[in-house]
């Protein structure tokens, strides 16, 4: 079918037409697995990424039997190209195993990191707010705003233990592998065959093996200790089985964590968790056995052990003993009367927080195709369309006595000569004012030298402890086919020297809140509207690097000057890039005057 359109972009008609036209040829009114989610559809295929390799495996929930299935390498992951050829690999397997839909589970075990919220959120009672808003606008509450919500994705997950300093902390992951799941989507729309995505985060995943295989003594805090090949999460519970906190420590190329005793002692200290059990999960391929000894240093008077993954109700011989992530995914709900479970993990299960989706497809395509519901109503139309047809009739016959009624006004009679001379006129009237419009674009304030050396002054106020080396501003455009207007991107990349006490300066500028703030400060004293940070067609990033300076030599207060640079203990690079999209006011006009 052709391509289709998003409803905002068409009139009620188009709308109706293309609703009709996706009714007639997809199977969304016949097969409801369109609109259900990945782990409930029957047949599902689980890959475990975690950095060393990719786990695939075919999942029956009929039968609850597991079975090999195709494996993509690192390239099929990264490259739009192969994802194709992956999928209809992907829909050849759904259907040979007689499936009417596929569900690609995506467990992202090579990546985890946390981001809090900010501190004016404490009301418990607005959990369910900030869950909406960690998926759809993360920026309004996390504390830290310099990560671009195009390249990162958040999930919030609550600590409901009583006496938390926080209500809840945001996971956060890139989307190093949204496009690959796009384009598994995309080719399951081109064959009319359903295949669900879902994106989930492993260690929140695997969170939820510990009611199923640890059982605590009644009013015993405990740590748990989640390996994973680049980076281990750790996870305290008070005495009562409640989720107080957790954290992420990143490997940096080593097997384990060099601060790992430092974080667990620093931290159960400051939850006063005494002498808390440990239970270290080893969920890598590569098992690093001297976590426990690490942790018995720290912990003399507590219980550290492993857990055997063999001798818990997670074994499976279909999946290797680390690769728990899709079984408890596909494990059917706890029973609170056989297995009872804390407020934290009841919560979880219910609201099913460890099993959000962190690659969701975006509204602006979800709302391309109809939901059930007017797929449903299409269905009813057809049985009104002889209606239709009458409204179209007594349409067309106002339409005809109008063109009749127009035909006789005078103004029918006009003259052609004296009309065509009139077009001739407005015409070039028409042209003219284009290129007025024209020039006046481009000769709009974007960049200029004056501005520019003023932003280097208020970059670097006067005895600041600067001394700038180094000073270049480029300006080039984004072009774009098919578009009347041009985005551009400016860039300032100014090095040079400093010294401690000018360390708080830098550190102010390479945030978004700072670098705006000056640039704010500079559209207000200049009056040049290109230094504006408040209109959402732009955006500004700085980046500072600081190093050591090798010329410094360390002198008397008395034996230094400003303008000498081995006076100075520290040389940076700054590079501040803001972009203007071509919806910004002050967009470079490219269309032509006809």
């Amino acid at each position: 079918m052709a391509t289709l359109q998003h409803p905002s972009e068409l009139n009620p008609l188009q709308r109706y037409s293309q609703a009709c036209a996706v009714l007639r040829s997809t199977s969304r009114a016949r097969n409801d697995a369109w609109y259900r989610e990945a782990l409930d559809l029957d047949c599902q295929i689980h890959l475990r990424i975690d950095g060393t390799g990719v786990l695939s495996r075919a999942y029956d929930r009929k039968s609850g039997q597991w079975q090999s299935a195709p494996v993509p390498d690192d390239e099929v992951l990264r490259s739009p190209e192969r994802a194709d050829a992956f999928a209809e690999e992907l829909i050849t397997f759904a259907r040979k195993a007689g499936a009417n839909a596929l569900g690609l589970v995506l467990h992202i075990a090579d990546e985890f990191a946390i981001t809090e919220l900010k501190p004016t959120f404490d009301n418990p009672g607005a959990v369910g707010d900030l869950r909406v808003a960690a998926e759809n606008d993360p920026i309004s509450i996390l504390d830290d705003t310099s990560l671009p919500p195009d390249q990162h994705s958040w999930r919030l997950l609550p600590y409901l233990a009583a006496g938390s300093e926080t209500i809840a902390t945001v996971v956060s992951l890139t989307r190093q592998y949204g496009l690959f799941l796009d384009r598994l989507r995309m080719a399951g729309e081109a064959a009319n065959f359903p295949l669900i995505t879902h994106a989930l985060s492993a260690p929140l995943v695997a969170l939820m093996a510990i009611p199923r295989i640890i059982r605590i003594p009644e009013g015993q805090s405990f740590m748990t200790v989640l390996h994973y090949p680049n980076f281990t999460v750790l996870a305290f519970f008070n005495s009562h089985s409640d989720l107080q906190l957790i954290r992420t420590l990143q490997h940096r190329g080593q097997r384990r964590p060099s601060n790992l005793r430092h974080a667990a002692s620093t931290t159960t200290a400051a939850l006063e968790l005494i002498d808390p059990e440990v239970y270290v999960m080893n969920l890598s391929p590569q098992p690093e056995p001297g976590l426990t000894a690490d942790l018995r240093v720290v912990f003399p008077s507590s219980r550290v052990e492993d857990v055997d993954w063999a001798v818990t109700p997670l074994s499976n011989p279909a999946l290797p003993p680390f690769a728990v992530e899709p079984l408890i995914s596909t494990a059917a709900p706890l029973n609170s009367e056989e297995t009872p479970l804390s407020l934290t993990f009841s919560d979880f299960q219910k609201e099913r927080w460890p099993f959000q989706n962190f690659l969701t497809t975006t509204r602006e395509v979800a709302e391309i195709y109809p939901a059930r519901s007017e797929i449903r109503l299409l269905r009813a139309v057809r049985m009104i369309r002889l209606g239709i047809a009458a409204c179209a009739v007594l349409a067309l016959s106002w339409a005809l006595l109008e063109i009749f009624s127009m035909i006789r006004r005078p103004e029918w009679g006009f003259d052609q000569k004296a009309s065509q001379s009139v077009q001739q006129r407005l015409a070039g009237l028409n042209t003219e004012r284009q290129r007025v419009e024209l020039w006046d674009n481009l000769l709009e304030d974007r960049s200029k030298a004056w501005t520019s050396m003023e932003l280097l002054c208020r970059l670097f106020p006067e005895r600041g402890g600067f001394l700038i080396k180094g000073y270049n501003h480029v300006v080039k455009p984004e072009l774009a086919p098919g578009q009347t207007k041009a985005g551009f991107v400016k860039e300032w990349k100014i090095t040079g020297y400093a010294r401690d006490e000018a360390l708080d300066r830098l550190n102010l500028i390479n945030t978004r809140e700072g670098i705006s703030a000056v640039f704010a400060e500079m559209a207000r004293i200049t009056q040049n509207p290109s230094f504006r940070s408040d209109l959402g067609s732009r955006s500004i990033v700085p980046n500072v690097r600081t190093q050591e300076n090798s010329a410094f030599k360390p002198r008397p207060a008395e034996e230094i000057q400003d303008d000498d640079p081995t006076t100075y203990p520290l040389t940076f690079d700054l590079t501040i890039t803001q972009r203007f999209e071509a919806t910004d006011p002050i967009a470079v006009s490219v269309a032509k005057i006809k």
